[in-house]
């Protein structure tokens, strides 16, 4: 039995977690329970009933970002070989660092921000910011070995800057002193609305890199009752002198 085509992983992942994060925003909105529309995404799920919502949203969004994180590294480990390039050791820990990403997401799912605010946090950092690295070195790797044209490689690694630009503008605004450095109340509601703003960027980019993963999964096939090593290959050859190369157009 054969899978053919697992584009719908990655697509899946995306469209599960922005549904679920628009349906817990609103239900908070509607139910009255925040006072502004400007929200932290954590701020969604504080209360019943969008915190159950939140959880359920959240605890498959970690699951489908770790297969999804694992089978791009299978699709690399494959592409290595066919490319007869070594950097199943960078890859491994990648890996790694991805799946802690997908960790600290399960994190933010069970522990929410009330009551468990050190924990809920310390579990979004870690999401968020183990995220940032993995997609900015997966983009750089995947320059060689995607099959992808070079304007969805381009793509992919503007996303992946954007959010770690967003990611570091929400650190500066939301967890230095320059939000306490503010005397006037006008000077903070700047600083909260860019801290908002700057969060809900960083999660729409860091997603919107896993959707320019649609071309090489679509390449990927699953196998049943097979070899645990060859379970997940390329439906079609690739020929190495149609890869991009990271040093070329430069």
């Amino acid at each position: 039995m054969e899978v053919q085509g697992l584009a719908f992983l990655p697509c899946f992942w995306v469209t599960w977690t922005l549904i679920g994060l628009s349906v817990t925003y609103a239900i908070t909105i509607f139910e009255g329970h925040a006072p502004t529309y400007l929200l932290y995404i954590s701020e969604t799920g504080s209360y019943f009933p969008e915190s159950a919502v939140f959880t359920t949203v959240f605890s498959l969004s970690a699951i489908l970002g770790a297969a999804t994180i694992y089978l791009e590294y299978r699709f690399l480990d494959v592409q290595s070989a066919v490319l007869d390039l070594h950097c199943s050791t960078a890859q491994k820990v990648l890996l790694m660092v991805g799946l802690c990403s997908c960790t600290g997401t399960s994190i933010v799912a069970v522990f929410q921000v009330d009551p468990f605010p050190v924990i809920h946090r310390t579990g979004a950092v870690v999401s968020l910011g183990l995220g940032a690295v993995y997609n900015l070195c997966q983009s750089k790797y995947l320059y060689r070995m995607s099959l992808s044209t070079l304007h969805v490689c381009n793509i992919r690694m503007t996303v992946s800057i954007m959010m770690a630009a967003a990611l570091i503008i929400f650190l500066l605004f939301r967890l230095t002193l320059i939000y306490e450095l503010c005397n006037e109340r006008h000077c903070e509601q700047i600083c909260y609305t860019c801290a908002v703003i700057s969060e809900w960027l960083s999660v729409l980019t860091f997603m919107l890199h896993y959707l320019t993963y649609y071309t090489d999964f679509q390449h990927l096939c699953m196998k049943w009752k097979c070899d645990k090593s060859d379970f997940i290959s390329l439906r079609m050859k690739i020929h190495s002198e149609t890869k991009i190369s990271i040093f070329q157009d430069v």
